[in-house]
């Protein structure tokens, strides 16, 4: 499972990095190209907003849920013992899986709608209807990362495991201040 996850890691962080050099370069040939040859490249606007924008910032969500980087309030679990700890740690993975898997199914069926429409960028004639088909599988492969979560705090009874090393997740308790 950790071999898994840090493959999974591995592969989000290259696309998403990725795709933002790509758009970086597409930038910078469309603001040269308009400047220099005053000939923009047609739809950059629209590709940046409708196909990378969305790349970066959906496959931003699973790999937060690896890294353990999301934002967590851990007042109550933090002051918990481990069982107790554990129990709260499942039943958040539980109902985060429930949450992704509507998400999911929302999300696919805006995407099959957006197909049947041939949806394209609102000014341009840019196809915009693939990308959201982004949308269920990132919410899906959240949900599975719940469901590993939820196995490994159940196997192991420790509520703060790093899914990509297997060691505890790192924490700064010791540096809060109230």
């Amino acid at each position: 499972m950790l071999r898994f996850n840090r493959i999974l890691d591995q592969w989000l962080t290259v696309t998403t990095a990725a795709a933002i050099i790509v758009m970086m370069l597409h930038i910078v040939a469309h603001a040269l190209a308009r400047s220099l040859f005053d000939a923009p490249i047609y739809g950059t606007n629209e590709i940046v907003e409708y196909w990378y924008l969305p790349v970066v910032a959906l496959l931003g969500i699973p790999a937060a849920q690896l890294q353990k980087e999301h934002i967590t309030v851990t007042m109550a679990v933090d002051r918990a013992r481990p069982a107790t700890a554990a129990v709260f740690k499942i039943f958040a993975c539980i109902l985060g899986c429930l949450v992704s898997l509507a998400f999911a199914w929302f999300g696919l069926s805006k995407a099959l709608d957006y197909m049947a429409i041939g949806q394209t960028a609102d000014v341009s004639s840019v196809i915009t209807w693939p990308v959201y088909f982004l949308v269920p599988i990132v919410f899906v492969l959240l949900a599975v990362l719940y469901v590993l979560d939820t196995i490994v705090i159940a196997r192991t009874g420790e509520p703060d495991l790093d899914l990509t090393t297997g060691e505890p997740a790192e924490t700064d308790l010791e540096n809060r201040s109230y």
